[in-house]
C-alpha cells in the first residue's frame, strides 16, 4: 500500500512539475454548451485533485449519517456479516483443497470482519497447517478456549517438533491428568514418548488410544508390542525371575493379548529363556494366535521340546510344507544336528528359496566342513 501511494504522488509530482519545468504548462478547453472554461494542465490537475477530496468528505460524511439510522446500521451491518460468511466460507473451501496459505488469509478476512472466535480458531487452525506455528499460536490468544490454549499450545509444539517433549513432559503429564480423553493430545503424547523410548508412560495410555481408535489395528498391534517388549527387556535386565515376575504381574486379559504375548516370546528369547519360550511360543500356535512363518520370520523359533512335537507333527501331515521344513532345520541346527539341518533346509531351498534359508543351509554346510557348498549357498542368498 505505501509503495503504490509514493508511485502515485510522484506520478502526481511528474504532471505538476514536469509542465512547469519545461516552461509549456499546455491548456484545457472545456466547453458545456454556450459556456467554456479554458485553463492551464496545471491548474486543472489541482482542481481534480481538490474535487475529488470534497467528494470523498461529503460522501463520507453522508455514509456517517446513514450508518447513524437504524436503517443505516442495518444495512451496513448484514453487508459487512455477508462479507464475513463469504471469507469464512473461502477459507473453509482452501481447507477442503489443501490450500491453507489462502484458507489462513480468508479466515483472517473474516475475522476483521466480525471478531468471532470461530474466526481465529479457523485460523489458527490453517495457519498451523500451513507450518506456521507461531502465527497459530497468536491466533489462539483470540479465542474464547482460554482454559484449553494450553492444550492446543502443547499439540502444536509436539506436531511441530516431537524431539521437545523432554523438556516438556512434566507439563504433558499434568495435561494428560487433566484431559485424559483429548485424542489428538493423546496421539501427539505418544508419537513424542516414542521417539524417545518413553515406554512407561505410552503403557499408561494404550487404553485410552485402543478406546478412541487413535492408531489402525496394525499399527496399534505393533505399537502394544513394542511398549510391553522394551518394558519386560528392562525387567529382564534386573535379575534372572524380574521378567516372569513382570509377567505374572500383568492381568489376565493382558497376558492373553496377543501382541503382548508376542513381546513376552521375545523377551524370552532375548534372555535366552528356552523352556519358558517354548512353552508360550507351542500354546500360541495351538491357540492360533501364532503361525510358524511368523516364528520363522522374528527368529523366535526355540528348539524345544513342546515346538519339535508340534512340527513333527506338522510334517507328517505336509511333508513338503517349506515353513514346516524350515523351521525344523533350524532347531536341528540350533542342537547341532547338522545332518538332519542340511536334509530339511535343503529341501525347503528347493521348494521355496529365501535368504534366510540359503543362509541357514550355507551355515548348516559350513559346520560339516563342506565349504564349496556354503559359498555357493550364499551366493544364491545374496541373489535372491
Amino acid at each position: 500500500m505505501k509503495t503504490a501511494l509514493v508511485v502515485i504522488v510522484l506520478f502526481i509530482a511528474g504532471l505538476l512539475l514536469g509542465p512547469l519545468w519545461s516552461g509549456n504548462t499546455g491548456y484545457v478547453l472545456v466547453s458545456v454548451g454556450s459556456y467554456t472554461v479554458e485553463t492551464s494542465v496545471v491548474a486543472a490537475l489541482i482542481l481534480l485533485v481538490i474535487a475529488i477530496i470534497i467528494l470523498r468528505a461529503v460522501f463520507a460524511f453522508i455514509a456517517r449519517l446513514i450508518r447513524g439510522t437504524k436503517w443505516g446500521v442495518r444495512w451496513f451491518g448484514n453487508r459487512r456479516q455477508q462479507k464475513a460468511e463469504a471469507a469464512f466460507h473461502d477459507a473453509l473451501v482452501g481447507l477442503n483443497h489443501g490450500d491453507y496459505a489462502g484458507s489462513s488469509k480468508a479466515a483472517n478476512r473474516a475475522w476483521q470482519l466480525r471478531k468471532q472466535p470461530n474466526d481465529a480458531l479457523l485460523a489458527a487452525y490453517a495457519a498451523q497447517q500451513a507450518g506456521d506455528v507461531k502465527q497459530a499460536r497468536e491466533w489462539l490468544t483470540h479465542t474464547d478456549q482460554n482454559a484449553e490454549l494450553a492444550v492446543a499450545e502443547m499439540i502444536m509444539a509436539l506436531r511441530e517438533n516431537p524431539d521437545s517433549i523432554d523438556s516438556r513432559l512434566t507439563q504433558l503429564r499434568a495435561l494428560l491428568k487433566d484431559y485424559p480423553r483429548h485424542p489428538e493430545l493423546i496421539r501427539q503424547a505418544i508419537v513424542g514418548l516414542r521417539y524417545h523410548h518413553r515406554y512407561r508412560d505410552i503403557a499408561g495410555l494404550l487404553n485410552a488410544a485402543e478406546q478412541q481408535q487413535l492408531f489402525s489395528d496394525t499399527e496399534f498391534e505393533t505399537l502394544v508390542e513394542e511398549t510391553y517388549f522394551n518394558l519386560m527387556l528392562e525387567a529382564g535386565r534386573s535379575s534372572a525371575s524380574a521378567l516372569q515376575d513382570y509377567w505374572q504381574a500383568l492381568t489376565r486379559d493382558q497376558r492373553r493379548n496377543k501382541a503382548i504375548r508376542r513381546a513376552y516370546l521375545r523377551a524370552l528369547k532375548t534372555f535366552d529363556a528356552t523352556a519358558a519360550a517354548d512353552k508360550v511360543a507351542a500354546r500360541a500356535l495351538k491357540r492360533g494366535e501364532l503361525d510358524i512363518a511368523y516364528l520363522l520370520d522374528k527368529q523366535l523359533l526355540v528348539a524345544g521340546p513342546e515346538l519339535r512335537d508340534i512340527v513333527q507333527d506338522g510334517l507328517k501331515k505336509k511333508p513338503d510344507d517349506p515353513f514346516l521344513l524350515q523351521a525344523i532345520g533350524q532347531m536341528a541346527l540350533q542342537t547341532k544336528d547338522y545332518a538332519l539341518a542340511q536334509r530339511a533346509l535343503r529341501r525347503a531351498a528347493d521348494l521355496a528359496p529365501s535368504q534366510r534359508v540359503l543362509f541357514d543351509l550355507a551355515q548348516t554346510y559350513d559346520a560339516l566342513g563342506d565349504t564349496a557348498n556354503a559359498l555357493k549357498c550364499y551366493r544364491e542368498g545374496l541373489r535372491v
